[in-house]
C-alpha cells in the first residue's frame, strides 16, 4: 500500500516512543519501550547513549515497520525529539567516551557552576540568556569533565545532546537546533543567538567541539546506507534537525492556545506561563522580537516523584505495581490535605520556580495512622503545589484560570483533578497526549517541504476533555499550600548541609 507517512520518535528519560503519522495527523502505527536512568553516584543521572538512545531508536523503527501494509518507502521524512539538554562527549567517529549526563537530573557540577559564575560574573548568564546558570546547563558539565575525567576531555571531538547524536548516527551530520541550547543556556547566548566565545573559554570547550546550530524544522541530511541497515529505513530518507521533547510538545498545542499556561506532565513537569517557546523552532524566529521574560519553565521534578511513590507503595518488586483502579480510589477517598501530610517534591533539587539544586524531598506530618492512600494523595498534592507555585510566578496572574495540558502523566489516577483543585485552574486535555510525537511529525513534514506554515498544525489539534476544580476545597488547599511554601523556607538551610 503506497502512502506518505511521517516518522516521529521521542527518546525520553524513562521511556522511548514512536509513531507513524499520515499527513492529516492521524496515527498509522505506534510503539514504545521503557528504560532506566543510571545513578552510579549521588547526584548523577546518566544514559548509555548507544544502548538507550540508538538501540531503542532502531528498535522502534523496526517495530513500526513491522505493521501490516507499511513499507520503509512510505516514510517521507523523520522527526526526532528527546530529553534535553544532555552532555555526551564523543570521539571523531561519533562513539561515546562516557555515558551521557542528563539535564537537571544530574546535579554533579555544582562546584563548576560556582566556578563559572566567579569567572564570568554572577549576572553574565542573566545578561546573555535571561536566566542563571543551573544544573541543566551544558557548560558546567563540560567543565566537570575537564576537572574530573581529563582523559575523556582530551579525546573529545564533539559534545552532543541526544537529538544531535541520533541525527549524526542517521546522517553523519553534527547539528543541533537553537531551541535545545536556548533552554540549556551557556555556552549558548540568546543575546548573540549563537555560541558565546567567553562562555566557551570559561566552560573549557572549543567552538569546533560544538554542533552547528540550525532550526529544528530544517533538513539535517538523509539516512545513510549504514543507518538504513540498522533501522530498516530507506536510504536517502530526509531527517529533520529535531529538538527537545519539551519544545516538540509545545509545538503540538498549535497556535490557538497561545497565551494560556501550558502544562506538560512528564517525568519532570513543565509549566509554560504563556511564552511561545515553539517559535524558536522555525527559521523566521527573531530573538529580540519573539522572546519574552514571563517566568516559568521545566521543574526538576514531577510525575517521576509520583511514580517513585507508587513503586514504594507497591513494594518495589519487579513487575508488581498497584493497579490504576486502586490508585484512583486512593485519590478520590482521601480528603483534601491528605489527612495532615504535606510533601515537598524536590527529589532532584529544583530549578523552577526557584533555583536550588541541593533542595531535598520531604514528607511532613507523618503519624502511625497514615495509610497507603494518604501517602499517594500527598504525592499528588506535592506535585500540584509545585505547579501552583510556578503558575503564581506570572506577574499579575492569568486573566483566565485555564490551562491546556498534555503528556503521559495525564493518565496518572487522580493527578489532573488534584492539580485543578489545588490551583483553581480548569484544565483542557488534547486528544493526543503524546504531544512530543505530534510535534516531531510536524517538524519532519516541515523539513521535507510538505508543510510550509506553522499554523497548519492546528488542523491536527483536537481537544479531549476538561477538568474543573472541585467545590468546597479551595480554603483547605489555600492553607495547605501556604504550609508547603513555609516548609521549604523552614528547612532549606538543613537541606544544604552535607548528608554524609
Amino acid at each position: 500500500m503506497n502512502r506518505e507517512l511521517l516518522l516521529a520518535i521521542d527518546i525520553g528519560t524513562t521511556n522511548s516512543k514512536g509513531a507513524l503519522f499520515t499527513l492529516d495527523g492521524e496515527v498509522a502505527a505506534s510503539a514504545s519501550c521503557r528504560h532506566q536512568v543510571s545513578h552510579p553516584h549521588p547526584g548523577w543521572a546518566e544514559h548509555d547513549a548507544v544502548e538507550v538512545w540508538w538501540k531503542e531508536f532502531c528498535f522502534l523503527c523496526r517495530k513500526l515497520l513491522d505493521h501490516e501494509n507499511i513499507s520503509a518507502k512510505d516514510i517521507i521524512s523523520v522527526g526526532i525529539s528527546s530529553l534535553t539538554p544532555a552532555v555526551l562527549p564523543v570521539d571523531r567517529q561519533g562513539e561515546p567516551l562516557r555515558p551521557a549526563m542528563l539535564y537537571s537530573l544530574d546535579t554533579r557540577a555544582a562546584q563548576e557552576i560556582r566556578d563559572i559564575n566567579r569567572t564570568l560574573g554572577e549576572t553574565y548568564s542573566l545578561q546573555e540568556n535571561k536566566r542563571p546558570i543551573s544544573p541543566k546547563s551544558t557548560g558546567p558539565k563540560i567543565l566537570w569533565i575537564r576537572n574530573h575525567e581529563p582523559e575523556v576531555f582530551a579525546n573529545t571531538a564533539y559534545y552532543m545532546g541526544a537529538p544531535t547524536f541520533l541525527v549524526h548516527r542517521l546522517t553523519g551530520e553534527v547539528v543541533a537546533d537553537y531551541g535545545c541550547y536556548k533552554l540549556a543556556g551557556l555556552p549558548f547566548s540568546l543575546k548573540a543567538f549563537g555560541w558565546d566565545h567567553r562562555a566557551c573559554e570559561a566552560c573549557g570547550v572549543r567552538m569546533e567541539q560544538l554542533p552547528k546550530l540550525r532550526f529544528a524544522t530544517e533538513l539535517a541530511g538523509t539516512v545513510t546506507e549504514e543507518a538504513a541497515r540498522h533501522t530498516g529505513l530507506a536510504p536517502g530518507t530526509p531527517v529533520a534537525v529535531g529538538t527537545g521533547d519539551f519544545l516538540a510538545e509545545t509545538l503540538s498545542y498549535g497556535t490557538d492556545f497561545l497565551g494560556l499556561p501550558q502544562i506538560s506532565y512528564g517525568t519532570c513537569v513543565g509549566v509554560d506561563n504563556g511564552n511561545d517557546h515553539a517559535s524558536i523552532l522555525f527559521p523566521d524566529y527573531v530573538p529580540n522580537v519573539n522572546q519574552k521574560t514571563v517566568p516559568g519553565g521545566s521543574m526538576s521534578n514531577g510525575c517521576g516523584n509520583i511514580d517513585w511513590m507508587i513503586s514504594m507503595l507497591s513494594g518495589m518488586e519487579p513487575g508488581k505495581r498497584l493497579d490504576s483502579e486502586l490508585l484512583a480510589h486512593f485519590a478520590q477517598t482521601v480528603p483534601a490535605g491528605s489527612n495532615g501530610l504535606v510533601m515537598l517534591p524536590y527529589f532532584n533539587g529544583e530549578k523552577t520556580p526557584f533555583d536550588d539544586p541541593e533542595a531535598k524531598g520531604l514528607l511532613f506530618g507523618l503519624r502511625m495512622s497514615h495509610t497507603q492512600a494518604d501517602l499517594y494523595k500527598a504525592a499528588l498534592e506535592g506535585t500540584a503545589y509545585a505547579i501552583r507555585h510556578v503558575l503564581d510566578m506570572k506577574p499579575g496572574g492569568h486573566d483566565r484560570r485555564q490551562a491546556v495540558v498534555m503528556g503521559g502523566g495525564i493518565n496518572i489516577p487522580g493527578l489532573l483533578q488534584t492539580v485543578s483543585d489545588v490551583t483553581g485552574y480548569r484544565q483542557t486535555t488534547l486528544e493526543s497526549y503524546n504531544g512530543s510525537l505530534v510535534g516531531d511529525a510536524f517538524i519532519a513534514g516541515m523539513a521535507c517541504g510538505v508543510f510550509q506554515e506553522r499554523s497548519e498544525i492546528n488542523a491536527w489539534v483536537k481537544t479531549s476533555r476538561t477538568i474543573e476544580p472541585s467545590d468546597g476545597v479551595k480554603e483547605v488547599y489555600d492553607r495547605r499550600y501556604q504550609m508547603y511554601l513555609d516548609l521549604y523556607q523552614a528547612v532549606s538551610g538543613l537541606m544544604h548541609r552535607p548528608c554524609l
